[in-house]
Protein backbone atom coordinates (compact mmCIF):
# COMPACT_ATOMS: atom_id res chain seq x y z
CA UNK A 1 0.00 0.00 0.00
CA UNK A 2 1.22 3.16 -1.16
CA UNK A 3 1.73 5.21 1.88
CA UNK A 4 1.23 9.49 2.25
CA UNK A 5 2.47 12.07 3.82
CA UNK A 6 5.50 12.12 5.81
CA UNK A 7 4.99 8.32 7.35
CA UNK A 8 8.18 6.87 7.59
CA UNK A 9 10.51 9.78 6.37
CA UNK A 10 11.35 11.79 9.65
CA UNK A 11 14.53 12.96 7.72
CA UNK A 12 13.29 14.38 4.28
CA UNK A 13 10.25 16.10 6.53
CA UNK A 14 13.03 17.47 8.95
CA UNK A 15 14.96 18.93 5.76
CA UNK A 16 11.91 20.66 4.21
CA UNK A 17 10.99 22.02 7.64
CA UNK A 18 14.91 22.99 7.91
CA UNK A 19 14.56 24.38 4.31
CA UNK A 20 11.40 26.59 4.89
CA UNK A 21 12.33 28.25 8.14
CA UNK A 22 16.10 29.21 7.10
CA UNK A 23 14.18 30.92 4.05
CA UNK A 24 11.57 32.55 5.52
CA UNK A 25 14.20 33.68 8.39
CA UNK A 26 16.49 35.50 5.73
CA UNK A 27 13.62 37.23 4.09
CA UNK A 28 12.58 38.64 7.31
CA UNK A 29 15.94 39.71 8.71
CA UNK A 30 18.86 41.70 6.87
CA UNK A 31 21.10 38.19 6.48
CA UNK A 32 19.77 37.16 2.83
CA UNK A 33 22.60 38.39 0.90
CA UNK A 34 25.17 36.77 3.00
CA UNK A 35 24.25 33.21 1.11
CA UNK A 36 24.61 33.53 -2.41
CA UNK A 37 28.67 32.84 -3.64
CA UNK A 38 30.92 35.25 -5.88
CA UNK A 39 34.57 34.78 -6.74
CA UNK A 40 34.97 38.45 -6.10
CA UNK A 41 34.61 40.02 -3.84
CA UNK A 42 33.65 37.00 -1.03
CA UNK A 43 36.94 34.46 -1.61
CA UNK A 44 39.03 37.40 -2.87
CA UNK A 45 39.72 39.64 -1.53
CA UNK A 46 37.59 39.04 1.62
CA UNK A 47 38.24 35.56 2.67
CA UNK A 48 34.28 34.69 3.01
CA UNK A 49 34.94 30.74 2.67
CA UNK A 50 32.02 29.93 5.24
CA UNK A 51 29.88 30.39 1.95
CA UNK A 52 31.12 27.63 0.44
CA UNK A 53 28.93 25.83 3.39
CA UNK A 54 26.39 28.49 3.90
CA UNK A 55 25.42 29.03 0.03
CA UNK A 56 23.31 25.62 -0.11
CA UNK A 57 21.00 26.84 2.97
CA UNK A 58 18.30 28.82 1.59
CA UNK A 59 16.35 29.96 -1.43
CA UNK A 60 16.24 33.72 -1.66
CA UNK A 61 13.07 33.88 -3.51
CA UNK A 62 9.86 32.52 -3.12
CA UNK A 63 9.73 30.77 -7.08
CA UNK A 64 12.64 28.79 -6.22
CA UNK A 65 11.50 28.42 -2.60
CA UNK A 66 8.07 26.92 -3.59
CA UNK A 67 9.75 24.40 -6.62
CA UNK A 68 12.11 23.16 -3.96
CA UNK A 69 9.65 22.48 -1.32
CA UNK A 70 7.48 19.98 -3.71
CA UNK A 71 10.40 18.73 -5.81
CA UNK A 72 11.78 17.36 -1.97
CA UNK A 73 8.23 16.16 -1.06
CA UNK A 74 8.29 14.77 -4.34
CA UNK A 75 11.35 12.49 -3.72
CA UNK A 76 10.59 11.08 -0.50
CA UNK A 77 10.05 8.02 -1.37
CA UNK A 78 13.77 7.52 -1.43
CA UNK A 79 14.03 7.45 2.12
CA UNK A 80 11.17 4.97 2.01
CA UNK A 81 13.33 3.05 -0.26
CA UNK A 82 17.14 3.23 1.04
CA UNK A 83 16.19 3.54 4.74
CA UNK A 84 16.84 6.74 7.07
CA UNK A 85 20.56 6.05 7.86
CA UNK A 86 21.38 5.53 4.04
CA UNK A 87 19.67 8.46 2.91
CA UNK A 88 21.14 10.51 5.64
CA UNK A 89 24.41 9.45 4.67
CA UNK A 90 23.47 10.11 1.09
CA UNK A 91 22.55 13.76 2.02
CA UNK A 92 25.81 14.28 4.58
CA UNK A 93 28.25 12.88 1.58
CA UNK A 94 26.95 14.83 -1.19
CA UNK A 95 26.40 17.61 0.28
CA UNK A 96 30.30 18.05 1.07
CA UNK A 97 31.01 16.73 -2.21
CA UNK A 98 28.86 19.54 -4.12
CA UNK A 99 29.91 22.24 -1.57
CA UNK A 100 33.58 21.76 -2.97
CA UNK A 101 32.91 20.81 -7.01
CA UNK A 102 30.32 23.40 -7.72
CA UNK A 103 32.36 26.30 -6.10
CA UNK A 104 35.59 24.76 -7.91
CA UNK A 105 33.07 25.10 -11.32
CA UNK A 106 32.38 28.88 -10.65
CA UNK A 107 36.01 29.63 -9.70
CA UNK A 108 36.79 28.12 -13.29
CA UNK A 109 34.35 29.83 -15.26
CA UNK A 110 35.37 32.75 -13.58
CA UNK A 111 38.99 32.53 -15.08
CA UNK A 112 37.30 31.47 -18.01
CA UNK A 113 35.27 34.42 -18.75
CA UNK A 114 37.41 36.96 -17.06
CA UNK A 115 35.28 37.65 -14.20
CA UNK A 116 32.15 37.56 -16.31
CA UNK A 117 30.11 35.11 -14.74
CA UNK A 118 30.75 35.87 -10.85
CA UNK A 119 27.68 34.18 -9.11
CA UNK A 120 26.26 31.45 -7.95
CA UNK A 121 22.84 31.45 -6.41
CA UNK A 122 22.04 30.34 -3.30
CA UNK A 123 19.99 26.98 -2.64
CA UNK A 124 20.57 23.57 -2.23
CA UNK A 125 19.48 22.36 -5.89
CA UNK A 126 22.83 20.24 -5.90
CA UNK A 127 21.65 18.29 -3.02
CA UNK A 128 18.08 17.99 -4.56
CA UNK A 129 19.66 16.88 -7.87
CA UNK A 130 21.52 14.13 -6.46
CA UNK A 131 18.83 13.12 -4.63
CA UNK A 132 16.60 13.22 -8.02
CA UNK A 133 19.32 11.12 -9.50
CA UNK A 134 18.46 8.10 -6.97
CA UNK A 135 14.82 8.74 -7.76
CA UNK A 136 15.06 8.62 -11.68
CA UNK A 137 17.13 4.84 -11.06
CA UNK A 138 15.54 3.16 -8.43
CA UNK A 139 11.43 4.52 -8.36
CA UNK A 140 9.40 2.73 -11.59
CA UNK A 141 6.52 4.68 -12.62
CA UNK A 142 3.57 3.83 -11.23
CA UNK A 143 1.34 4.54 -14.72
CA UNK A 144 2.40 5.63 -18.46
CA UNK A 145 0.50 8.26 -20.86
CA UNK A 146 1.22 9.50 -24.23
CA UNK A 147 0.87 12.50 -25.56
CA UNK A 148 -0.09 13.63 -29.04
CA UNK A 149 2.67 16.08 -31.19
CA UNK A 150 0.11 18.52 -33.58
CA UNK A 151 0.23 17.55 -37.15
CA UNK A 152 0.27 13.76 -36.62
CA UNK A 153 4.18 14.47 -35.97
CA UNK A 154 4.61 11.19 -33.69
CA UNK A 155 3.84 11.24 -29.99
CA UNK A 156 5.55 11.35 -26.73
CA UNK A 157 5.65 8.70 -23.99
CA UNK A 158 6.31 10.01 -20.26
CA UNK A 159 5.02 8.69 -16.95
CA UNK A 160 3.71 10.14 -13.83
CA UNK A 161 7.43 11.11 -12.86
CA UNK A 162 7.13 13.85 -14.90
CA UNK A 163 5.83 16.18 -12.17
CA UNK A 164 8.84 15.99 -10.63
CA UNK A 165 11.06 16.52 -13.34
CA UNK A 166 8.93 19.72 -14.29
CA UNK A 167 9.75 20.83 -11.18
CA UNK A 168 13.79 20.28 -11.37
CA UNK A 169 13.46 21.91 -14.68
CA UNK A 170 11.61 24.74 -13.33
CA UNK A 171 14.65 24.97 -10.55
CA UNK A 172 17.58 24.33 -12.95
CA UNK A 173 16.39 27.37 -14.88
CA UNK A 174 15.76 30.25 -11.89
CA UNK A 175 19.10 31.82 -12.27
CA UNK A 176 20.62 30.76 -15.06
CA UNK A 177 24.17 29.70 -15.60
CA UNK A 178 24.89 29.17 -12.15
CA UNK A 179 21.61 27.34 -11.08
CA UNK A 180 22.20 25.12 -14.15
CA UNK A 181 25.48 24.63 -13.35
CA UNK A 182 24.42 23.41 -9.47
CA UNK A 183 21.85 20.94 -10.88
CA UNK A 184 23.92 19.46 -13.31
CA UNK A 185 26.94 18.57 -10.41
CA UNK A 186 24.62 17.27 -8.27
CA UNK A 187 23.34 15.02 -10.66
CA UNK A 188 26.53 13.27 -11.63
CA UNK A 189 27.24 13.42 -8.03
CA UNK A 190 24.49 11.68 -7.03
CA UNK A 191 25.45 8.95 -9.87
CA UNK A 192 28.83 9.21 -9.34
CA UNK A 193 27.83 8.06 -5.80
CA UNK A 194 25.03 5.39 -6.55
CA UNK A 195 27.65 3.46 -9.12
CA UNK A 196 30.33 3.43 -6.48
CA UNK A 197 32.68 5.78 -8.70
CA UNK A 198 33.65 8.26 -5.51
CA UNK A 199 36.13 7.27 -2.54
CA UNK A 200 33.93 6.28 0.51
CA UNK A 201 31.01 6.10 -0.85
CA UNK A 202 30.07 2.85 1.15
CA UNK A 203 30.51 5.16 4.36
CA UNK A 204 27.10 5.33 6.92
CA UNK A 205 26.48 7.23 9.37
CA UNK A 206 26.10 6.17 12.85
CA UNK A 207 23.06 4.12 13.90
CA UNK A 208 22.41 6.12 17.22
CA UNK A 209 22.03 9.86 15.72
CA UNK A 210 19.30 7.88 12.86
CA UNK A 211 17.51 6.53 15.86
CA UNK A 212 18.01 9.88 17.59
CA UNK A 213 16.09 11.31 14.95
CA UNK A 214 13.62 8.85 14.40
CA UNK A 215 14.73 7.47 11.76
CA UNK A 216 14.18 3.91 9.98
CA UNK A 217 17.90 2.24 10.50
CA UNK A 218 17.43 0.16 7.64
CA UNK A 219 14.64 0.33 6.12
CA UNK A 220 12.50 -2.43 7.40
CA UNK A 221 9.43 -1.37 5.36
CA UNK A 222 10.74 -2.34 2.16
CA UNK A 223 12.79 -5.31 3.40
CA UNK A 224 9.68 -7.58 4.08
CA UNK A 225 8.50 -6.21 -0.01
CA UNK A 226 11.99 -7.54 -0.61
CA UNK A 227 12.25 -10.88 1.13
CA UNK A 228 8.72 -11.80 -0.53
CA UNK A 229 9.75 -11.22 -4.19
CA UNK A 230 13.24 -13.49 -3.09
CA UNK A 231 10.88 -15.57 -2.22
CA UNK A 232 8.44 -15.79 -5.27
CA UNK A 233 11.53 -15.88 -7.78
CA UNK A 234 12.93 -18.95 -5.40
CA UNK A 235 9.14 -20.58 -6.15
CA UNK A 236 9.06 -19.82 -9.43
CA UNK A 237 12.56 -21.70 -10.48
CA UNK A 238 11.91 -24.48 -7.99
CA UNK A 239 8.63 -24.67 -10.34
CA UNK A 240 10.66 -24.22 -13.69
CA UNK A 241 12.84 -27.47 -12.49
CA UNK A 242 9.76 -29.74 -12.02
CA UNK A 243 8.87 -31.84 -14.77
CA UNK A 244 5.99 -30.92 -17.30
CA UNK A 245 3.80 -33.93 -16.32
CA UNK A 246 4.27 -33.25 -12.88
CA UNK A 247 3.53 -28.84 -12.91
CA UNK A 248 0.27 -29.82 -15.09
CA UNK A 249 -1.00 -32.07 -12.52
CA UNK A 250 0.43 -29.73 -9.78
CA UNK A 251 -2.20 -27.39 -11.37
CA UNK A 252 -5.14 -29.11 -11.15
CA UNK A 253 -4.43 -29.92 -7.46
CA UNK A 254 -3.94 -26.37 -6.29
CA UNK A 255 -0.13 -26.86 -6.03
Amino acid sequence: MQQTGFTSTPITRSLLYALLSSSLLSSLTSIKPSFHLQVVPHLFPQHQFFRLLSFQSIYANSGELLFGLLLLYNLRQIERLFGSRKFLSLLLYTYAATSVITPTLLLAGWMATKGRWNYLPPGPTPLLFAILAQYHAAVPGTYKFSLLLPGGAGEIEGSDKIYSYLLAVQLAACQLPGSLVGAAVGWVVGYAWRLDLLPKTRWRVGRGIVRMLGGDVEGKEYEALRRRLREGETEQSQAAERPIVSRVFGQFMGR
